[in-house]
This record gives structure tokens, sequence and C-alpha cells, in this order.
């Protein structure tokens, strides 16, 4: 939702990207009980503003995630107030603290 990395970069865009494959989001057990780790958890988010400009949701049970981050990209929610949000356990949701909280590029 919202633009790609590749986008982005191409009009000039600075932006700075949190990734994290899922096998490795240890607030996540569910694709790992089920044996669906093989996705990954991208955010594109502007350096200046902390706002995020896209994000791409690959992991079972993504709709746990799409409306909250499609809410936060039209409410104008920052990235660190996902990051630092109190998410239900478990649920997907946890990742937003996990993967945005690890070095960007």
């Amino acid at each position: 939702m919202g633009e790609s990395e590749e986008s982005l970069r191409t009009k000039g865009v600075d932006v700075t990207v949190h990734a994290k494959p899922v096998a490795q989001i240890a607030a996540m057990p569910r694709p790992k009980t089920i044996g669906e780790t093989h996705s990954l958890i991208k955010f594109c988010v502007d350096p200046a503003t902390d706002l995020i400009l896209g994000a791409a949701l690959h992991t079972v049970d993504a709709q746990e995630l799409v409306n909250l981050v499609a809410l936060a990209m039209r409410a104008s929610v920052t990235a660190t107030e996902l990051k630092d949000g109190i998410w239900t356990h478990p649920s997907t949701t946890e990742a937003l603290n996990e993967v945005l909280a690890g070095p960007g590029r």
C-alpha cells in the first residue's frame, strides 16, 4: 500500500526502509507454528517527517495489519508512534514494534 521503495527512489524521494523477514520477527510465533515464514514486512518512511509512505505486508495474517497501517497513513500517524504502540498479544500487530525499531536503510 502506498508507494513502493522502487517507485519512491525513482522519483528521487529520500526514504528510510525498515524491513524484516517474518522468520526473524520474534513477536510473530504463528507463522513459525504453521510453517509460513517465507515472507517480509517492510515500511518506507520519510526520514524528515517520520510518515509512512508505503508498506509491503507479505505475511500470513496480514489482514491484521492492512487496515491499521492504511489508517495510520491517512491520519499521518508516524512510524515512531506505530513502533511505540502497545499491541495485543499474540497478534501480527506486534511486528510493528520490532520491524519499525530496526535499523533503516
